[in-house]
């Protein structure tokens, strides 16, 4: 697979607006990841390149090309009939750069008198010149071809000076070189010769004397459908591991306006895809053999695809989530929404009494499902994916400038997550089978590509495949465990979407006996509670262009209690097997998957041994936001700031000064804050000393009572960051307590302040 690695050297300053300021002092924030890191977006990349590209073929010596320009271009960069054959990366600074920034303020000028015109003052953040950026551009297919299409995204690469905003006056000035090449073997240029020039050879030698050869041809028709082989149900599981290298976007719906909002884990269906997709690449659907394997594992339910929920990084082990029940009631008014002493807790709903079951116990108040997922992570505590916006504009090729009226936004899954779940194949058979033709190897990372734009800098991820055996994480018991072998009463829970139609295609929006008995095959049954909701599944066909049949389904998380009326004697292995196919529609595509009396609902604490260690090549290179700081840090806070933990509003000023001050050491803030409230010693020492100053014949608010204790309490929390904690931490973790103190102070007339 030709793989590209160019370097940008910025040779001035630059600014790639995020679509957002910063706080009150940046208008215009530079685009980042959430680590922090500056990013050059494959999107961008790839207009930069295209730009080049266009520019070249205006040149008298491709003057034979001319009326081919949009060919060409087609050929190069895809086009409304052609797929993207190179995919751009998103460029990131070379190691110890991108951290520096500085802020820069202009005014407008007015051009009659020039002068400064009213508000029209703005500031942003820029880039500072001296950073490298590097990017990878790659493909599938090594053919000659290929190789000379490479050589003109070099060559166009070379064409590109300027990137950013203001490029036309002064900023973004950089400089693009090819760093390194893989793909074919070095011994087909000389051995002196960089890759750049002997790509840039090819180009001349290709493109402007000669005639670069043609694209490969379409592929040959495939053959006809053959029934797959049959083999013995002997379903083999493997845990499907997913670290997001960049943002992925996964739409669940239709644009609203010009939004794409993504969904809040990976659905089989986009996992399928992926992985046919990669089938496909590596070309062995020709032959009957291939065609079938393929037909049987992708279409005939061979393997059972996973939906991937996220989890919990925490210390190189991942906690699993899974979608709360709608069985777990919280309060509305002070509802449950991170850890488990938050709000008013949550309570199963079936086996309370009815007054109870519509009421907080504590405050009376309507109860709701919590919503949201659960991670299985040492107490219960609701789990949000952590998600980001980018602002994209669409640039007239002819000015240079963004086109009016083309703004466009993505709310994507932010890179630096994991995700989790379970792959099942039928047999042994079938999992070789799909090692084979999708390249997959057992306990070893593969590159993956999901979702939307997928080619120019998103739904890059690292997949990881390890067989295993046992109750998967987020059940974690075995089913003779959960259910006994005559049970009276059973919950059954969708952990995932979950299809049902009746003969006559209509889909269920509820737990009804009549579908209940005919898919579960255990006799007849009686529906004691159920707590259900019902939504739309869309998709899209890629290869035809359009939308998918829009399919109603029971939203994962529903769950129902049932009476069995007469169990079979072989009713636990029919449970068990139900678990491990599914229920309903669709299923190979992570559609129907349940669990039967699932242990959310009653020992919950006993959930805590689920955590999935990482092999190293699986941890996260680059420090993020989600990182275990971030989860160790927050504990402490959690260890202090408990409910009932209320300041004076006087301590507000300690809060303010203390975010002021964040980027000083742990040490020197413990150290000032043990006099604070206190006349400074130099002040009084440069008026002349106490004498001269005047005695305070009042005790420092600070220093008495129960606020001293509090004072200590916080001194304390500076003192376990100093010793416990990175330096480089240090000053999220400083804004983070002063944020945690602002939220306890109350005021004297009631309610609650911030810093």
């Amino acid at each position: 697979m030709p793989v590209l690695v160019f370097r940008i050297a910025l040779k001035s300053n630059y600014h790639l607006g995020a679509g957002y300021g910063k706080g009150f002092g940046i208008d215009s924030a530079l685009f980042r990841e959430d680590d922090g890191r500056p990013v050059i977006r494959g999107t961008t990349l790839c207009g930069l390149l295209r730009d080049g590209a266009r520019r070249l073929l205006q040149l008298p010596a491709m003057e034979k090309y001319r009326g081919r320009e949009e060919e060409i271009l087609a050929r190069l960069f895809g086009g409304p009939a052609e797929i993207k054959p190179w995919r751009i990366g998103s460029a990131y600074p070379v190691e110890n750069q991108g951290r520096e920034s500085q802020v820069v303020r202009r005014v407008r000028i007015d051009p009659v008198i020039r002068r400064a015109e009213e508000q029209k003052l703005f500031s942003q953040e820029e880039g500072l010149a001296g950073e490298v950026f590097v990017f990878r551009v790659e493909c599938p297919e090594n053919t000659a071809a290929r190789l000379d299409e490479a050589a003109f995204l070099v060559a166009a690469a070379r064409n590109v000076r300027r990137l950013g905003r203001s490029r036309h006056r002064g900023l973004g000035e950089c400089v693009i070189h090819l760093a390194e090449f893989e793909g074919i073997d070095a011994t087909q240029k000389p051995q002196d010769e960089e890759w750049e020039t002997w790509f840039l050879r090819r180009f001349q030698e290709n493109w402007l004397e000669g005639t670069p050869a043609p694209p490969a041809a379409a592929r040959p028709a495939t053959p006809e459908v053959i029934a797959p082989t049959t083999a013995t149900w002997a379903p083999v599981h493997i845990l499907v591991v997913a670290r997001l290298d960049e943002p992925v976007l996964v739409a669940g719906q239709s644009p609203a306006g010009n939004q794409y909002e993504t969904r809040q884990f990976i659905p089989g269906t986009t996992l399928l895809g992926a992985l046919a997709a990669m089938a496909v690449k590596r070309g062995r659907l020709e032959d009957v053999e291939g065609y079938r394997d393929f037909v049987s594992l992708f279409r005939r339910e061979a393997v059972i695809f996973p939906t991937l929920y996220p989890a919990r990084y925490f210390q190189d082990h991942l906690y699993p989530a899974v979608p709360a029940p709608r069985a777990l009631l919280t309060c509305s008014i002070k509802p449950f929404r991170g850890a488990q002493k938050e709000g008013h807790g949550f309570y199963p709903a079936f086996g309370l009494e009815e007054e109870t079951q519509k009421s907080c116990r504590k405050c009376g108040g309507k109860m709701e499902p919590i919503g949201g997922f659960l991670v299985l992570y040492r107490d219960m505590r609701i789990y949000k994916p952590p998600r980001r916006m980018e602002m994209h504009i669409r640039i007239d090729e002819q000015n240079g400038r963004a086109k009016k009226g083309v703004l466009f936004g993505y709310t994507l899954l932010a890179a630096g997550q994991y995700f989790l779940g379970e792959m099942i194949c039928t047999h042994k058979e079938a999992w070789e089978k799909l090692k084979a033709l999708c390249g997959l190897e057992e306990g070893k990372p593969v590159p993956l590509f999901l979702g939307k734009g997928r080619q120019r800098g998103y739904g890059r991820a690292t997949l990881l495949f390890i067989p295993y055996e046992g109750p998967p994480p987020w059940i974690q018991k075995p089913l003779a465990e959960r259910v006994p072998d005559k049970p009276e009463v059973v919950s059954l829970t969708l952990l995932t979407d979950t299809i049902i139609a009746d003969s006559w295609g209509r889909q269920a929006t509820g737990f009804d006996p009549e579908w209940l008995e005919k898919e579960l095959g255990l006799g007849p049954v009686e529906i004691l509670a159920a707590y259900a909701q019902a939504g739309t599944v869309d998709g899209f066909n890629t290869t035809l262009g359009l939308p998918r049949w829009r399919e109603l389904a029971l939203a994962a998380g529903s769950v129902v209690w049932l009476r069995f009326k007469d169990f079979p004697k072989d009713g636990q292995e029919r449970m068990r097997e139900l678990e491990i196919k599914g229920i309903g529609l669709r299923r190979n595509e992570g559609f129907g998957r349940i669990a039967f009396n699932h242990p959310l609902y009653k020992g919950w604490q006993e959930l805590m041994d689920s955590a999935v260690w990482l092999p190293e090549e699986m941890r996260r290179s680059e420090r993020t936001t989600m990182n275990d700081e971030d989860d160790l840090w927050q504990e402490k806070l959690d260890g202090v700031f408990i409910p009932d933990f209320k300041l004076d509003e006087r301590f507000l000023p300690l809060a303010r000064w203390l975010y002021l001050n964040s980027a000083l050491t742990p040490e020197e803030l413990a150290e000032r804050l043990q006099s604070f409230g206190s006349p400074d010693e130099g002040l009084k020492n440069f008026v002349g000393g106490e004498e001269e100053f005047g005695a305070r014949d009042k005790e420092s608010f600070f220093k008495k009572g129960e606020e001293k204790e509090r004072v200590k309490k916080i001194i304390g929390l500076l003192e376990v960051l100093q010793k416990n904690f990175p330096p480089d931490y240090h000053q999220t973790a400083i804004r983070l307590l002063a944020e945690r103190i602002g939220g306890a102070i109350v005021r004297e007339k009631g309610g609650m302040t911030g810093v």
